[in-house]
């Protein structure tokens, strides 16, 4: 159903994604590698997986790993020789490489380094593989190693293909704008970035899963006008609400809560390592009143109490924008993409 929380397997448990799922394939298949950009709770690991499934039926060695946490090749490694034990992937890998393998499946030669050893685990892929890697920002401290084995792996081995997920920073962005001494220059991965569900796309959601409870519902626009688009709000509310029976008002009040907390630790993981946090938050704090540029640069200058040169400005505003925190409209319209950050109280946040 669409209200339960778990992350969708089969097509037919998304909303509105048949498009994007079906590109995705279709760069797959032509070779490509893909890199899933979006915020938090907007359906990344739901198409993510959707997609592998239907890649499974149609021939593909499939493996999904779940990157939040992990913080070094070691333990990403660690972690694909359990998955391919699990899947019995280890049945299609050259066995010539520096790995044992034995009844029990994979395990890394004793003593050997992390990065030579990723390297020969994918370049051992001697069927058509897709790996899946979610959350790919949290990588960031592996990254240098890490591109030079996607970049020797991309060259070496055409069998094997990656979809990556994240945030627009760190590593997704090293991959999405290599420099020319990236080992990826010149390989870019296609971007697919998710965004949030129309008004009446959301209208829609939530009709569909009410229907599916059998639960007769007619606040829609109350909903959709506090959480906007954000499928995981959306589906959380509704299983909130329609399964386990809180109160509208509940319903909302703790989506609220719960998306509070998840939105200030993507806020606190974007502040993370900036000089000039205030500026930041200056700029988000205008922007829930102002959306044009001129207007935010002279609210968030009387925030920080001096003026803000034009290209910090633009440097900050396009930073935002990349780690999918605030989206530009082609008439030069700024707004906070997730209407729970949008009400938070940025200023308070310097204190």
């Amino acid at each position: 159903m669409l209200f339960e929380l778990y992350p969708k397997e089969s097509r037919r448990e998304l909303f509105s994604r048949d498009d994007v799922i079906d590109y995705i394939k279709r760069q797959i298949h032509a070779g490509n590698w893909v890199v899933i950009t979006g915020q938090r709770m907007i359906g990344k690991t739901s198409v993510v997986k959707v997609v592998l499934n239907e890649l499974a039926s149609e021939g593909f060695r499939t493996m999904y790993i779940n990157l939040q946490g992990v913080n070094s090749l070691k333990t990403l490694l660690k972690i694909m020789v359990n998955e391919a034990n699990r899947s019995s992937l280890f049945r299609d890998i050259d066995a010539s490489v520096n790995l044992n393998i034995g009844p029990l499946g994979i395990t890394v030669r004793k003593g050997a380094r992390p990065m030579p050893t990723l390297l020969e685990f994918l370049l051992s892929m001697r069927k058509d593989t897709v790996i899946a890697l979610d959350e790919v920002q949290d990588l960031a401290s592996a990254s240098p190693q890490l591109l030079k084995i996607l970049g020797n792996a991309h060259s070496s081995n055409p069998r094997i293909r990656f979809i990556l997920t994240g945030s627009y920073v760190g590593l997704v962005r090293a991959l999405l704008e290599p420099s020319p001494t990236s080992p990826l220059y010149g390989r870019l991965p296609v971007e697919v970035r998710l965004r949030p569900f129309t008004h009446d796309q959301s209208k829609a959601f939530l009709m569909r899963g009410f229907s599916e409870l059998g639960m007769s519902f007619n606040e829609y626009d109350k909903v959709v006008n506090l959480l906007d688009g954000i499928v995981g709000w959306l589906t959380l509310f509704g299983n909130l609400h329609g399964i386990r029976g809180l109160s509208l008002d509940d319903a909302l009040s703790k989506v609220i809560e719960e998306g509070s907390k998840i939105m200030l630790n993507e806020l606190d993981n974007f502040l993370k390592g900036r000089a000039n946090k205030r500026l930041y938050l200056a700029i988000l704090e205008a922007l829930k009143h102002v959306n044009r540029w001129r207007d935010i640069k002279a609210y968030a200058s009387f925030l920080i109490g001096h003026e803000i040169d034009d290209r910090t400005l633009d440097n900050a505003l396009t930073a935002l924008i990349r780690f999918n925190l605030v989206e530009k409209h082609s008439e030069g319209i700024y707004r906070i993409i997730d209407p729970i950050l949008g009400n938070m109280n940025f200023m308070n946040l310097t204190k």
